[in-house]
């Protein structure tokens, strides 16, 4: 009988020690896995923010200070890389996190930049077509008035010349 509570001992022991060498290496396995993931989803956030902010600089934005913190953000995704590549699960998905708040913060202000430099670029578009408009309409006004003086004055001219008769005729 003690042989058989050895026996059943001991095979529960070896069950148990497999079962948490097995479950341990599946939580390490996930954890890598949702750090890789993390890293993946870094990486497309600096992306996203890296094209938000040059859609912003085409349009006439002031890009310079998104410039710097999508430097950080391209920082933070290295360190999570290499983190990564280290084996360090925990390391790599905090720096893949910071990244990704910093990149969707770029993004954002990006897309701000963007439709403040449309908008300002619209209303300057208005105001020179509405200038334009108005100094059209001022100099066609100021050149009807300048012809109708100088047709007064070229008729009151004209009308005043006395008439002269000259002969071609030599004898």
């Amino acid at each position: 009988m003690l042989k058989r509570v050895l026996r059943g001992s001991v095979s529960f022991l070896l069950f148990l020690a497999l079962a948490g060498l097995f479950s341990h290496g599946a939580f390490v396995v996930r954890g890598a896995d949702e750090a890789s993931s993390t890293v993946g989803e870094a990486d497309v956030a600096v992306r996203q923010a890296f094209n938000a902010t040059l859609d912003a600089e085409r349009a006439g934005a002031n890009v310079s200070g998104l410039i710097l913190r999508l430097n950080e953000a391209g920082d933070a995704l290295r360190e999570a890389e290499n983190a990564l590549r280290d084996g360090n699960s925990s390391e790599a998905a905090g720096k893949a996190s910071q990244c990704i708040g910093i990149a969707e913060s770029v993004k954002g202000d990006a897309d701000v930049l963007k439709a403040s430099a449309l908008d300002g670029a619209r209303t300057v578009f208005w105001a020179s077509l509405t200038f334009s408009v108005v100094g059209l309409a001022v100099f066609v006004v100021v050149l009807v008035l300048v012809w109708r003086r100088f047709k007064r004055g070229y008729n009151r001219k004209v009308l005043g010349m006395k008439l002269e008769v000259v002969s071609d005729a030599e004898d």
